[in-house]
């Protein structure tokens, strides 16, 4: 592997790590509660991660999450202390220890065939990426729960058919369909080239159509649709249809933000795009082909909100 990072100063590493199978034996997810209930594996699990962490003054586990079937956490090296770390070798390491420690709490596994073969490292090079990690960890749960009280809302639906989709795109949709038979859907366009003050009267007007019931329709990706969408999503009755600028994978992962609100039942994740065009880079052509269909979609009962 080749992650190109620097050695000297603090560098910052996401791993997610699975069990083989995904058996539910290191906690339980339960309602109300923040943080998964450990089991005896996780906690031998967790006192693993700990030990590392105690042993070599280098090293600092930031954020961790034991999920029942796997483990996410961002570990922060100080390469001035240990110039010599590997991070592809201390996960090999850690995951042999963890192996250990919990076949030592339940006999008859093999700790060779304990974790998945595959695993997961990014490089967090800057503060908003390490802000999101810490994000995605710290929420982890709640979306598992989302996601397990709610299936039919995170399962992705292809070649989606309605009267108001155009039949010569391949649409796909997760999320709430009936928001699609909303009557009073409209669309949302607001340009990069003004600042938010200076759409305040538009992003108003959004909101007050999307409190009286409408349904706005936006790709959500100029940073005043970011603000249009951080109002709805504080609006407790609000519901919206984000259009998507890319194909909607079998696997696809939303957003923290957007499975809060998929569990909610308050948004539908659409997109006009083969399931193969992918998430990024984002093109401008495809945007310009998601603001038509928005368009199209939105037919020419409602005025769209609209400055350019």
């Amino acid at each position: 592997m080749k992650l190109g990072f620097r050695r000297h100063g603090k560098q910052f590493f996401f791993y997610t790590a699975c069990l083989r199978g995904r058996p539910k034996i290191l906690s339980q997810l339960k309602e109300g509660v923040k943080w998964p209930l450990l089991s005896a594996c996780g906690e031998a699990v967790k006192a693993t991660m700990l030990d590392f962490h105690q042993k070599n003054h280098a090293l600092t586990l930031s954020d961790y999450v034991i999920m029942p079937d796997h483990v996410h956490f961002l570990l922060i090296v100080d390469f001035d202390l240990d110039p010599q770390f590997d991070p592809l070798g201390f996960i090999y390491r850690w995951r042999t220890c963890a192996a250990q420690a919990i076949i030592a709490v339940v006999r008859g596994i093999s700790p060779d065939r304990l974790w998945e073969r595959s695993f997961w490292i990014s490089l967090a090079w800057y503060s908003e990426q390490r802000k999101a990690i810490r994000h995605y960890i710290r929420n982890n749960p709640a979306r598992a729960l989302w996601k397990a009280n709610h299936p039919d809302r995170f399962c992705v639906i292809q070649h989606v058919r309605h009267p108001a989709l155009d039949a010569d795109n391949p649409w796909s949709a997760m999320g709430d369909l009936t928001l699609i038979a909303s009557p009073f859907r409209f669309p949302v366009r607001l340009t990069r080239r003004l600042t938010i003050k200076e759409q305040e009267a538009a992003l108003g007007e959004a909101m007050t159509r999307a409190q009286t019931g409408m349904i706005p329709i936006s790709g959500f990706i100029s940073p005043a649709e970011h603000e249009l969408e951080y109002r709805l999503r504080n609006e407790p009755t609000a519901r919206w249809i984000k259009a998507l600028p890319h194909g909607l994978a079998a696997g696809y992962d939303p957003s923290v933000e957007d499975s809060r609100a998929l569990a909610e039942g308050r948004l539908l994740l659409l997109s006009s795009f083969s399931p193969s065009v992918p998430a990024s880079p984002i093109t401008r052509s495809n945007c310009e082909l998601m603001n038509e269909r928005i368009l199209s979609l939105c037919g020419e009962a409602v005025e769209p909100i609209c400055t350019s």
